[in-house]
């Protein structure tokens, strides 16, 4: 097979079409990036300043790219479906592990484009790779109902409802620091309170979707302040809201703060007029399922990261979020 050509000489037609597909099957699975990201991603890789490759169309369509902050890198993998699939996404996969700089200590990868029995081939070929890991991600889904309509109950003893806007981005992007330390959650993001905090304020600017003030609250102990649990939300579609994200602070948790949040959050979007409520998972945080499953959200699809770390990641707990 011949190997995938750099990004930065593909004619600009092909790579926005490339990209195109990309957020077309991101799209499918309610991940799809808003704003412009197309005509941003395509940019960057035809300028280079996003290191990426490609397989033009006549030789079967795919494109890898990846990006990096500080020792953390993120990659994401598209291969169309036909002949020789398995293999153009080896190949793209590979092409991108090799050329990560030597500050990258770890490296997350998404796919798209494939058939699930091929990305499953796929995944077996690369989980040879020392330092492999694949995360499973589950997403759950329900309608919502006018038993949402209900009061979530009383906010608990001690703790105030405050607005996602009053606290600033650095108080939520500890809780969730502190949230997910030590369990696979953890791994998608980084061991480095910077990757929490460039997560956070995507979900806070809208980069994954507009961000749902009135649907987004912290449970806060005023005195002295401090953040006991979170829940953001964003919009998807007109009729289809996410729950982008749902923490609560480990030292407080099996209290009933999580129930209430989530409770809240319901009936928040049920009063805002959305039909379905979203979120992703990871499947190894059982805790985290059987509440969902609790207030009736069901598997719906799912996806997978490939994770390479070049520095072996410790033993990881699961913990409910």
């Amino acid at each position: 097979m011949v190997d995938p050509l750099p990004t930065t000489g593909a004619r600009p037609d092909d790579l926005l079409e490339l990209v195109y597909e990309v957020r077309k099957a991101l799209l499918a699975r309610d991940e799809s990036p808003a704003g412009d990201w197309v005509e941003r991603t395509a940019e960057g890789l035809r300028s280079g300043r996003t290191a990426g490759w490609y397989f033009p169309p006549k030789q079967g369509a795919g494109l890898s790219f990846y990006s990096t902050s500080a020792s953390e890198a993120y990659g994401h993998v598209h291969v169309e479906e036909g002949p020789g699939s398995v293999d153009r996404g080896e190949r793209l996969t590979e092409i991108l592990l090799d050329h990560l700089g030597d500050e990258v200590r770890s490296v997350n990868i998404g796919f798209t484009g494939l058939a699930a029995e091929q990305e499953r081939e796929l995944l077996a070929r690369l989980g040879k790779r020392a330092g492999s890991t694949v995360i499973e991600r589950v997403a759950m889904e329900r309608p919502l109902r006018p038993a949402d309509g209900e009061p979530p109950g009383p906010v608990p003893d001690g703790l105030r409802l405050t607005p996602i806007r009053a606290v600033t981005v650095d108080a939520l992007a500890d809780l969730d620091f502190r949230a997910v330390a030590g369990t696979v959650d953890a791994l998608l993001i980084g061991d480095r309170p910077e990757e929490y905090r460039r997560v956070t304020e995507a979900m806070v600017d809208g980069s994954l979707g507009r961000l749902l003030d009135e649907a987004s609250t912290v449970l806060l102990f005023p005195d002295p302040p401090r953040l006991a649990g979170a829940i953001l939300s964003a919009e998807r579609s007109a009729r289809k809201a996410l729950f982008v994200n749902f923490l609560v602070d480990p030292e407080f948790r099996k209290r009933g703060y999580g129930s209430f949040l989530f409770r809240w959050g319901l009936r928040a979007l049920w009063a805002l007029g959305y039909e379905r409520v979203h979120l992703w998972v990871t499947a190894a945080n059982e805790p985290a399922r059987r509440l969902y499953h609790r207030f009736g959200l069901e598997p719906t699809l799912s996806s997978t990261i490939y994770r390479v770390s070049r520095v072996p990641d410790g033993p990881q707990p699961h913990s409910a979020r």
